[in-house]
């Protein structure tokens, strides 16, 4: 099982070096995922997972620092979640016109929690 993960992931890492994209693995104690990104648009795929599956968020974040008394500042940002899908181990799902600037959570089982991506 860890050789046809190294595999897979050796695979996706050569064809994305090769077409001049950057690759992202994501790791969870309990899963893999791999997502190649070229300009306006991201492969996802589930490299691994005990569960069989790989859960997405994906979303932006706004943040906005405000100055307060004695050189201090409050932080304060707002998530947005604009897309969630769950793949299975080996599909994968390539989204298009993403937002500038967009994060993701990828969690094996059950919902990730943005922005902690537990």
């Amino acid at each position: 099982m860890i050789k046809t993960r190294l595999c897979a992931v050796a695979a996706f890492a050569l064809a994305a070096a090769l077409s001049g994209c950057a690759i992202h693995i994501t790791s969870s104690k309990d899963g893999d995922s791999a997502s190649v990104k070229t300009p306006g648009s991201t492969q996802f795929e589930c490299v691994a997972s005990p569960s069989g599956e790989c859960n997405y968020a994906l979303f932006t974040s706004r943040c906005e620092s405000v100055g307060g008394e004695g050189n201090t500042s409050t932080t304060t940002c707002t998530h947005q979640v604009f897309e969630q899908f769950k793949l299975s181990v080996g599909q994968s799902k390539q989204l298009n016109h993403l937002p500038s600037g967009y994060k993701q959570c990828m969690k094996s089982s059950g919902k990730p929690e943005v922005p902690s991506c537990s």
